[in-house]
């Protein structure tokens, strides 16, 4: 539909006398498909052509040529491009029926790279169910922008230097009677579970004994001097929270072209802050380096008193050494709302230096997932109080309740599905509930964990949409009728449940770069909802397969099965076909 949109817009420029392209970008869907495919608004041509909107609709009405297979008609204020019979079915059936594997819906992004920072945990510590919104919305952006033909560079910028791991050595060696020979025998056992067992006991161990904030600083700053101990302890760290978190990414999906953590970056510090001071803006505050942002932004500090860096003297390196590597048009960061303050002085400083990369560069917040506490009252979780529940043991609770619901499905309807099959479905289902729960509100909303209703059949969940794609596939399993789109008689599908389905279809390829310009997957979660109810409606009044009914709907059918299979899919779905 994207090429009728254009054609359209190509016809209105050669009757106007303007621009095709910025003629395109003001013509919009009209609130009712019966009024047509699409509508140019002549309001914003009233004052220079001194004319009535309704005047000049009805004007260009006779001047426009339609692209073929269509006509323009004049309804009030607006020129309406109506398809005729069979046009749109014939279109929209056609484009979803070429939607095979990854390729891409539209070409919005031709050419264009955009870079992708998401997850980016600190390591160290196991992920905690909220850190499940960066890791989902990062990927399903990833995907998001493929599907709209942009090469994505996808990054996750592990966070693997810093304080916390002087506290971990201090912790590991407390453990260890101060012994560091003992420490090094023992690394090679060393869990995650140790790792994030010494995080969360560092809080209480300081407070009962202060001078341990002091000691941890120190073995940062060891730490930061490559010696061999600190450096030996930290290097199994990090090597021990890589592998569990490649377990928890294999499971979403979750894919990175560079797994680059703030390390990476040491050694690229000290010419980034000359670069700062090169620029003119580093200013020297009670011992500190600064840069002074904004009126209303407090400065960015670059450097302690005490010469340790911080995390935006590792972002602006990050930016700068990105942008020179990949050249990006754009670069992501998908990081919670509570950050927002951080990247509005790290992008001002990079502006401040005349950096291109600052142009590029936009951040991505997303809102809080909120735990049900004892008292009943949902609240923020975090992992140094130790609140809320490993991501990976929700994931597998999450399987472990799916594969009962499936065992109960399958025996009341005497199904053949074996043990490995509801094992590969309850992992699809389970997991694909986790997902989509966090992406079918705007990102900014918080979510609530609710498993019972993360994993409801029924509603806007993910298992919904699911057996949505399921009941479909099986419609198609059962029929003996061949698809042959070259012989379908397209006209014969105009029942308003028909033609509701074909109007979904037909934007597909607008909503994902919708998604896209608002880095918004929300918009494709709704839209996927939406395909999934018109078409239950289509299916509920209309026979498929029944000998009266038409091939035409069989190939309706599968055009809405792939067309959603391919939204599950960008989504982090897997388009399961049995339950």
């Amino acid at each position: 539909m994207n090429g009728l949109k254009t054609a359209f817009a190509g016809a209105l420029a050669q009757a106007l006398e303007q621009d095709a392209a910025t003629l395109e970008a003001s013509i919009v869907r009209p609130p009712d498909s019966k009024l047509g495919a699409f509508a140019f608004p002549c309001f914003p041509l009233a004052k220079a052509l001194r004319k009535a909107p309704p005047q000049i609709a009805a004007d260009l009405a006779t001047k426009v040529a339609a692209p073929e297979g269509t006509s323009v008609v004049a309804a009030g204020g607006y020129l309406n491009l109506v398809l005729k019979p069979g046009v749109l079915a014939r279109m929209a059936v056609t484009a979803a029926l070429s939607l095979e594997g990854d390729v891409e819906v539209t070409e919005s992004g031709k050419d264009r790279t955009v870079l992708v920072d998401y997850s980016s945990p600190n390591a160290g510590k196991e992920l905690v169910y909220h850190h499940i919104r960066s890791t989902v919305i990062g990927a399903a952006l990833c995907r998001l922008y493929r599907a709209a033909g942009w090469k994505v560079v996808a990054v996750n910028h592990l966070g693997d230097w810093g304080t916390q791991f002087g506290k971990l050595i201090l912790m590991w060696l407390r453990e260890h009677g101060m012994d560091q020979e003992k420490s090094l025998a023992d690394l090679g056992s060393v869990t995650l579970s140790d790792l994030n067992r010494m995080y969360v006991g560092f809080k209480p161990a300081a407070a009962e004994d202060p001078s341990l904030e002091e000691e941890a600083r120190l073995w940062f700053a060891r730490l930061e001097a490559k010696e061999p101990f600190a450096r030996t302890c930290w290097e199994r760290f990090i090597e021990v929270s890589k592998a569990e978190l490649n377990k928890v990414y294999d499971r979403f999906g979750a894919r990175f072209d560079h797994f680059l953590g703030e390390s990476f970056y040491e050694d690229k510090l000290e010419a980034t802050i000359q670069r700062i001071a090169k620029a003119g803006i580093l200013e020297e505050s009670e011992g500190a380096q600064v840069v002074h942002v904004g009126e209303n932004i407090p400065p960015c500090l670059i450097r302690k008193r005490d010469g340790a860096t911080l995390y935006a003297t590792r972002d602006l390196a990050a930016a700068i050494w990105r942008h020179e590597h990949f050249g990006c048009d754009r670069a992501l960061y998908v990081v919670d709302a509570g950050q927002s303050l951080h990247f509005k002085q790290v992008f001002a400083v990079l502006e401040r230096m005349g950096e291109p990369s600052a142009k590029a560069c936009i951040h991505v917040p997303f809102g809080l997932v909120l735990g049900k506490g004892e008292d009943g009252n949902w609240s923020k979780v975090s992992t140094r109080s130790g609140t809320g529940s490993p991501l990976p043991a929700v994931m597998d609770m999450a399987k472990g309740q799916i594969a009962k619901t499936i065992r109960e499905l399958a025996a009341q309807k005497e199904s053949d599905l074996t043990d490995s099959d509801i094992e590969s479905l309850s992992e699809s289902i389970g997991v694909g509930a986790l997902v989509f729960n966090e992406l079918k509100n705007r990102r900014m909303v918080d979510t609530k964990f609710d498993l019972e209703a993360i994993l409801s059949f029924s509603g806007d969940t993910g298992p919904y949409i699911q057996y949505a794609h399921v009941r479909l596939a099986s419609i198609l399993r059962k029929s003996t009728q061949s698809l042959d789109p070259s012989k379908a008689r397209w006209e014969l599908l105009c029942e308003p449940e028909t033609d509701a389905v074909l109007a979904c279809l037909s934007q597909f390829g607008e909503r994902i770069d919708q998604a896209v310009e608002a880095n918004e997957p929300s918009l494709l979660s709704q839209y996927a909802l939406e395909l999934a109810e018109k078409v239950h409606s289509f299916t509920h009044h209309h026979r498929v397969l029944d000998v009266d009914a038409t091939p035409e709907r069989l190939l309706l059918v599968e055009a809405a099965r792939r067309t959603l299979s391919r939204a599950l899919s960008i989504l982090g779905l897997e388009p399961v076909e049995r339950m």
